[in-house]
């Protein structure tokens, strides 16, 4: 059976742009780029091992001129210091093994068991603008993951995509440069920046002063509290008669027996206690004791809270109030900003653009 003349010369059109076409594929150049041995966080380390492998062989494909020598992302973290690929550590990384662009990524487990799916991301940084130039999240299922053909297709697709949000943006012919002629005058781009006053200061010095005058009035108050039990049982002892209610009574007899003279003190009254028995004694010794504390949390609290008081005090002198002055504007960021562009050409008008 012959083939027609129009046959063969469809067939001949068709395969001259079938090889036009990938010849200009194998062309495509985007540049060196290190692709970092993939992250693990959960122990896949064979699965990252062989993503990074196939990552490698589609981002050639892709049209990068990609080392065989790139090390892995966990090294280059331990090597900078880095805890998290923020800009700030893939700035690092890239000055460290001299890369102007960087593919990296990580197999994290979603959810848990032997057979849990894995969620794999994959990321282009930008040296050149230090930026994250594009991110792809993939997830794949444990059988995939095992596949070195399900990983090799998820590789092509990844880089891929990534690939065509790493090229240029085309030129709009639409709206074309125009360079003013004589009878135009010569363009100005006037920037109008917005600004604002700087944040009001927060005195926290003067509020912990506030809270440890709070403090320390209350523990004082504790103080004064124990300082008037101890007055009021030495009061209750003195005026107290064999009659008295305990332990008052047994201090009175234990006075009248003792100290019938009255010419030892209470504190050696209390001393002589220790050393006799009896009832009578061993109620004194109680008395005694109760007292002791007393005075010595009167004495404790007291000095604890007027030092707290104190520094409180300080606190607040220190971080006062002072006159106010006109607060010195500042302009936002360079990411936020008003621009106002004339444009002259066919059609004159204004272009208007706000960032953030």
């Amino acid at each position: 059976m012959r083939s027609s003349p129009l046959r063969l010369g469809l067939g001949l059109a068709f395969g001259l742009g079938l090889a036009s076409s990938l010849a200009s594929a194998q062309t495509a150049n985007l540049g060196a780029a290190h692709v970092l041995g993939m992250r693990a966080p959960d122990g896949d380390d064979d699965i990252a091992a062989a993503f990074s492998t196939q990552l490698r062989l589609a981002a050639r494909g892709a049209g990068y001129e990609v080392p065989d020598s790139s090390p892995a992302m966990e090294q280059e973290m331990a090597v900078t210091g880095c805890s998290s690929t923020g800009p700030d550590c893939l700035h690092m990384v890239a000055e460290d093994i001299h890369a102007t662009k960087l593919i990296y990524g990580s197999v994290t487990r979603i959810g848990r068991g032997r057979n849990a799916s894995l969620n794999v991301e994959i990321s282009l940084w930008d040296e050149a603008s230090r930026r994250e130039v594009h991110r792809v999240s993939r997830v794949l299922t444990r059988a995939q993951a095992t596949s070195a053909t399900d990983l090799r297709e998820a590789a092509v697709r990844a880089l891929t995509e990534i690939s065509q949000n790493d090229r240029p943006a085309p030129a709009n012919p639409a709206n074309p440069t125009v360079t003013p002629g004589p009878s135009f005058p010569a363009l100005q781009v006037q920037q109008v920046v917005i600004e604002r006053p700087a944040p009001p200061r927060t005195p926290v010095l003067r509020y912990i002063g506030f809270g440890a005058l709070g403090l320390g009035g209350a523990v004082a108050i504790v103080g004064v509290v124990q300082a008037i039990i101890s007055s009021g049982q030495a009061s209750s002892a003195t005026e107290s008669t064999p009659l008295s209610a305990e332990p008052y009574g047994s201090w009175a007899r234990f006075q009248a027996n003792e100290n019938y003279a009255r010419t030892r003190s209470a504190s050696e009254v209390c001393d002589l206690a220790q050393q006799r028995s009896g009832a009578d004694a061993a109620q004194v010794r109680d008395l005694c004791a109760s007292n002791s504390t007393s005075r010595s949390l009167a004495l404790g609290l007291g000095l604890g809270g007027a030092v707290l008081a104190a520094v409180g005090a300080v606190l607040v002198v220190i971080d006062r109030p002072r006159a106010e002055t006109p607060p010195t504007p500042q302009p936002l960021p360079a990411s936020a900003r008003l621009t106002v562009t004339p444009v002259l050409g066919a059609t004159n008008g204004m272009s208007l653009s706000y960032t953030f």
